[in-house]
């Protein structure tokens, strides 16, 4: 028996328990309907684009698939920190990079002032990370916000470890592939690393936000970025706004690579507005 505009509409409030997967579906699968969400949309508005845009028989078949995913049925309701999920390779033929500091400077940033934070912004680091290892990392920790910190190379290239430490190089069509499979609750990839502006732009395809850089960039000026952005972020700014301050973080420091940092962002997304969700 076919299911009902109203039947449709619970099992989308019921297995599209947030924004992200709501958005997430529609953009995967109806691409008519997504091309008409806005920043700001609420829910309700959504679902109905959904609806009305959407193939009665096609959508009630996605979302029964989606009804007998174990990982569905299984999944709680989100309302843990949002996970940075800090990726670090720095193969040991290349000029070595503190990446550790960097690292330790956005955790410094996170902790402080908790009591005033938006967001609980937890940082996962991984270090001296194999390009075998990317999806399994993605995987296992499901992060809103993916940050690769490193070398890049030919602006098509990732520089990711192999097991000897050796350089490994990632094609940018695998990454954005990868990152297009496996980019549940990703809302912005940050590309800390020299060269990836094309990469960058590439990726919003999949995901709504990401940052690159559009030359090469030195590690006070990339630790200097980072921080000043994440905290923002935390501070429940919009990802434009936290993006601009990080840039005047640069030129406050007289380090005057302000401009190497790039935001990109999918088509209908409205950065002044969108902010970082569980």
């Amino acid at each position: 028996m076919p299911l009902t505009r109203l039947d449709l509409r619970a099992r989308i409030t019921r297995l599209l328990r947030s924004d992200a997967d709501l958005d997430s579906f529609a953009g995967d699968l109806f691409p008519e309907a997504s091309g008409r969400f806005t920043d700001g949309m609420d829910r309700v508005r959504k679902t109905n684009i959904l609806l009305d845009y959407a193939d009665p028989e096609v959508l009630a078949k996605q979302l029964r698939l989606l009804e007998r995913s174990p990982k569905t049925a299984a999944k709680p309701a989100e309302d843990g920190p949002i996970k940075l999920l800090y990726l670090a390779s720095n193969p040991t033929s290349m000029d070595q990079l503190d990446l550790s500091r960097e690292a330790r400077r956005i955790a410094d940033r996170l902790r402080g002032g908790q009591p005033r934070r938006v967001n609980e912004i937890e940082i996962v680091p991984r270090w001296a990370v194999r390009r075998s290892e990317l999806q399994r990392l993605l995987l296992e920790e499901e992060p809103h916000v993916l940050h690769f910190s490193g070398h890049g190379s030919g602006r098509t290239r990732l520089l990711f470890e192999d097991d000897g430490g050796n350089i490994a190089p990632l094609e940018a069509k695998a990454f954005v592939s990868l990152i297009g499979i496996l980019k549940y609750r990703l809302q912005l990839v940050v590309l800390n690393a020299c060269d990836t502006e094309p990469l960058a732009a590439a990726l919003v395809r999949h995901v709504p936000c990401a940052v690159g850089m559009r030359q090469a960039i030195g590690d006070e000026a990339a630790a200097t970025f980072a921080e000043a952005f994440y905290e923002a972020l935390s501070f429940g700014k919009p990802i434009g706004a936290a993006f601009r301050l990080a840039r005047i973080a640069l030129e406050m420091s007289s380090i005057g690579e302000e401009q190497t940092p790039v935001l990109r962002f999918k088509r209908g997304v409205d950065v002044d507005k969108r902010k970082l969700k569980r």
